[in-house]
């Protein structure tokens, strides 16, 4: 499933046995079952059937159907005229034992490892049926993406920062992160797949470069060729590519030759993602994306869990809402008018207000944090308070819409808020006819 400007598979050369290339993770003691299965000639067992993708183009990945096991799996084995090819043989080795002692919700699990009828390494993992976020992505018109489309695309996101995070306490670097690689699903489920350039981040290094990776979302340290310089951050590198396309739809490194990808990549100079489109992007999530695409791995989110951290601190935030702004002196509500909205304040200061009998009396002053206007959108009604900006102000905007699109959500909670809000008119009310001596306007 890699991309087309993936670049050649990792290192060279490959000893002859599979235990001989086994890399070691320390793992839990495994379980042990007595039953023993029927005997069955593997090619009785495992029938393969169509090819579900080519890997990278040097590997494929066949639909087979295990008949000890009764179920559908997806076999990962070298193309025809690779089968002999001893880097690429061994790099399946190792992707498979890796692959196989990251036990996680998000991480496609291995099944078998092994040798075919003719002799060639296999691999066995679950088939996962639905779409790459790739996929997802090119078919989707952004401009259009709806706050809810935004929200899933990021819950993705976030169960794929699980999975790395995960790797990274194994001690495992993906080094290959991009949305063509991660799985979603029929029913949301959400794999990282492709492990075949993974590499143990404490495991002796090849001072003279690695290989592998995909240019488009790759790292400076990583394009630079130095495997001693790769490290978590790496990966929060193409993390942040992740959500550079989620935000976007385009890859950090843009398109080109092979060549171009390269240099870029070296440079590590990416555009910020209000550059890239002609629609308003969420200025907390570009922040985001930007730390984690630095070029220099020190000004990088630490850890995949610090990014992970702030995307989810995104959620809290009223990245929903759009911003207006009001100069000193402005009306932005006035009393008797029909409520379509409500603020709140994110800059400056402004007071409610009442005119009575020609008069103006003020009945509170706001700051940053408050909110105003709600009561009418939640009771009916008009307005019955004036607000003005006492200096330059900024502010949210929740609409109608919005509020009957939360509180319809929950049935309980909306009887509950409404008549809270009731009772504060109420004695809203009250209190301004003591304090005027006249009913509020209607």
């Amino acid at each position: 499933m890699a991309g087309s400007d993936r670049t050649g598979g990792e290192g060279s050369g490959t000893d002859k046995t599979m235990a001989a290339t086994a890399r070691t993770i320390s793992a839990p003691a495994p379980v042990v079952l007595n039953a023993r299965p029927p005997r069955m000639e593997l090619a009785e067992r495992l029938i393969v059937g169509r090819v579900v993708s080519e890997a990278g183009g040097m590997a494929v990945i066949r639909e087979v159907r295990d008949n000890n096991l009764l179920r559908v799996a997806a076999m990962k084995i070298p193309r025809q005229d690779m089968e002999r090819d001893e880097a690429l043989v061994r790099g399946l080795i190792e992707e498979a034992q890796v692959t196989a002692q990251l036990d996680h919700p998000n991480i496609v699990p291995v099944h078998e490892l092994g040798l075919d009828a003719q002799g060639s390494v296999f691999f066995t993992m679950k088939l996962v049926r639905g779409r790459t976020l790739a996929e997802i992505l090119a078919g989707a018109d952004l401009r259009r993406r709806t706050d809810r489309g935004l929200f899933l695309q990021l819950q993705v996101l976030l169960k794929v920062c699980d999975a790395v995070a995960f790797a990274h306490s194994r001690g495992v670097l993906h080094l290959d992160l991009k949305p063509a690689n991660i799985m979603v699903g029929e029913f949301g489920e959400v794999y990282v797949m492709d492990w075949g350039v993974s590499r143990l981040r404490a495991a002796p290094r090849d001072p003279r470069g690695v290989t592998g990776g995909t240019l488009s979302y790759m790292a400076p340290e990583q394009a630079i060729g130095d495997a001693r310089r790769l490290d978590e951050r790496t990966d929060v590198f193409m993390l942040g590519g992740v959500l550079y396309e989620i935000l976007t739809g385009r890859r950090p490194h843009g398109g080109g030759t092979p060549t171009e990808l390269l240099a870029r990549a070296v440079m590590g100079d990416v555009e910020r993602p209000e550059g890239q489109v002609d629609f308003e992007l969420p200025a907390r999530l570009c922040r985001i994306a930007m730390k984690a695409l630095a070029r220099d791995p020190a000004a990088r989110y630490p850890s995949v869990v610090e990014l992970a951290r702030d995307v989810e601190s995104f959620f809290h935030t009223p990245w929903r809402f759009p911003s207006v702004e009001f100069r000193r002196g402005a009306q932005i509500i006035r009393e008797g008018e029909e409520a379509d909205c409500a603020y709140i304040l994110s800059k400056g200061r402004c007071v409610a207000y009442n005119t009575v009998d020609g008069r103006r009396v003020d009945l509170r002053e706001m700051s940053a944090g408050d909110v105003f206007g709600e009561v009418a959108l939640l009771v009916g009604g008009k307005r019955t308070a004036s607000v003005e900006a006492l200096e330059d102000v900024e502010a949210w905007v929740l609409s109608r819409d919005f509020f009957e699109e939360e509180l319809g959500a929950s049935h309980w909670l909306s009887l509950f808020v409404r008549t809270i809000a009731a009772r504060f008119r109420e004695n809203s009310d009250r209190l301004a006819e003591l304090e005027t001596g006249q009913p509020p306007a209607r």
